[in-house]
């Protein structure tokens, strides 16, 4: 958020909030709160942001559930802000620090005066309560000296800006500075405006850019026509689309920065909620895709370094089963066999057993190594079951284009893979939705097939959905959706619909672009779930293979 729309947002606030009631304080993400207030005509929500890559003021409609306990900050704001009435707010002139300053006029109350300071500075983001003598009581976020040569921030100590960057003010840029940016051009005229000049943010940057092309004369007269905008109000904030379709909040129409297309908005609080509600979902999106992405990573590691173990138990049984056919030899070679003999015939021998007790210990790695064995198929079926099943979620995350698909993949691994939680073990109820069961239907040439969109719909349509002539087809031996033709009874499914459903089976995979994948094809009534299987893993009876070029 740049300073021209902060300077609207903050003016709308301003004549809409003074005086307001604190009713509410709430903390749902980590560097952001949420005021509630009452006008004395109506509730509304200021939501105030320190995210590195969000920060931002404005009203709010968006609701977003708070965490279990709150955090510090935000207990610490219930205490001693709720209550309390907004008597003014500004912002620094073309600048992000925002200072709101509350009254009280209870007697309980142990400030009359407080202020919080929010400072909208991407990374540098803070937000810190102060009391009328300007020491700090609570910032969002400590920081120490050693963090920070230039402030330190903590409570009981005085609350200092940040200050100034040593570049030029843009209300003070000379025709002279103007010069210099232009000679400075090759790098690239808007990137150069926002490396020189301090109260500019990018769009604007390249809309003085933009206007400024023709040289140092046109240029300073693009940054003077901002200015003139900033200090007569002149906005009409909205949301501008570019050529690639991603959308940027602007104080006002930016064409030279290359939007092409612009939806003014009713008031520079709506314009924000709007962007900045769409924008805030894709990056909840966006850091629940990865923390199921680390997840996954996580447990597929651990699951292929015990395939790897149990491959090496299997290759370490395979000497042990040698053990039959060394005893044997032994046996039938007692008579030449005498204590403290290292080998016979290449076999090895202990020099303090006897023949007997060396032909003993073969007979018995044998006896063990049958024992063992399987034990260790069954493992390694397991682990193997266990790695496929991650890796078709690993898939279904990948093709997951909406939340509720995201939600659905985080389920779904939280059900088959609960995290250990140290100490003793307490029965815990299940709480919250179950995976909803994904599943797509197409129509083609006059026959339904059915698509499997995770794990839970794969399951529902072996269990529920199929019938025992309906055709079933999965890509063979890599992770991805079940596939199911209906048949109509008394007649044959025409080649060219099985085709089409084996290349959905291959599109909706992990093998998605690639060529000659074969495919399982078999009746629904010898696809089943057996014993212990995770959602949509199957076996297979019969079957036959097409290959999908």
């Amino acid at each position: 958020m740049d300073a021209f729309l902060l300077k609207r947002i903050v003016a709308e606030l301003s004549e809409g909030l003074r005086g307001a009631l604190v009713s509410k304080v709430s903390q749902p993400q980590d560097r952001e709160i949420v005021l509630t207030l009452w006008t004395g005509r109506e509730e509304l929500r200021l939501l105030v942001s320190a995210h590195a890559e969000l920060c931002r003021i404005h009203l709010t409609t968006r609701r977003v559930p708070n965490p279990p306990s709150p955090p510090r900050f935000c207990q610490y704001l219930r205490r001693h802000l709720a209550g309390m009435r907004l008597a003014a707010i500004s912002v620094t002139p073309f600048d992000r620090l925002v200072r709101m300053e509350f009254f009280s006029s209870r007697p309980d109350a142990e400030h009359d005066r407080t202020t919080l300071f929010a400072e909208l500075y991407g990374r540098h983001a803070n937000l810190i309560y102060a009391n009328p003598d300007g020491l700090i009581l609570e910032p969002l976020r400590t920081i120490s000296p050693e963090e920070s040569r230039i402030r330190e921030v903590a409570p009981g100590i005085p609350y200092r800006p940040l200050p100034k960057p040593e570049r030029t003010f843009l209300p003070e840029i000379t025709p002279a500075d103007a010069e210099r940016i232009w000679s400075m051009g090759w790098e690239g005229l808007a990137r150069v405006l926002q490396k020189e000049v301090s109260g500019l943010g990018q769009e604007l940057a390249h809309e003085a850019a933009g206007r400024g092309k023709g040289g140092a004369v046109d240029l300073y007269a693009a940054v003077r026509e901002l200015v003139r905008r900033y200090e007569e109000d002149d906005f009409s904030p909205g949301i501008g689309t570019l050529p690639t379709g991603k959308k940027r909040l602007l104080p006002f129409p930016c064409p030279e920065a290359g939007f092409v297309d612009f939806s003014p908005a009713p008031s520079a609080n709506e314009a924000a909620d709007l962007y900045y509600g769409e924008t805030a979902r894709n990056h909840e999106d966006a850091v629940l895709r990865q923390q199921i992405r680390s997840r996954l990573s996580a447990l597929l590691r651990k699951e292929r370094h015990k395939l790897e173990n149990v491959s090496g138990d299997e290759e370490r049984l395979e000497e042990g089963r040698k053990g039959g056919e060394l005893g044997e030899t032994l046996k039938a070679n007692l008579a030449s066999l005498r204590k403290g003999m290292a080998e016979f015939r290449g076999i090895p021998l202990d020099p303090a057993k006897t023949p007997v007790e060396n032909m003993t210990r073969y007979f018995q790695q044998h006896k063990k190594a049958r024992r063992a064995a399987e034990i260790v198929r069954k493992r390694k079926r397991e682990v193997s079951e266990s790695v496929y099943y991650l890796e078709s979620l690993e898939s279904q995350l990948a093709s997951a284009s909406t939340r509720e698909d995201l939600l659905a993949v985080r389920q779904e691994l939280s059900a088959s893979f609960a995290p250990r939680k140290q100490g003793k073990k307490k029965p815990v109820k299940a709480t919250g939705r179950t995976v909803p069961p994904q599943v797509e239907e197409h129509v083609f040439r006059g026959y339904t097939i059915l698509l499997g969109k995770n794990n839970v719909g794969n399951d529902r349509i072996v269990k529920e959905l199929a019938a025992p002539d309906d055709l079933w087809l999965h890509t063979q031996g890599i992770p991805g959706s079940h596939v199911l033709i209906r048949r109509t009874p008394g007649k044959e499914i025409p080649d060219e619909v099985v085709e089409e459903g084996a290349r959905l089976a291959v599109f909706h995979s992990k093998a998605r672009g690639s060529r000659n994948v074969p495919v399982f094809l078999a009746e629904a009534r010898h696809v089943s779930k057996f014993k212990g299987a995770k959602p949509g893993l199957v076996r297979i009876a019969k079957y036959r293979t097409l290959n999908v070029r």
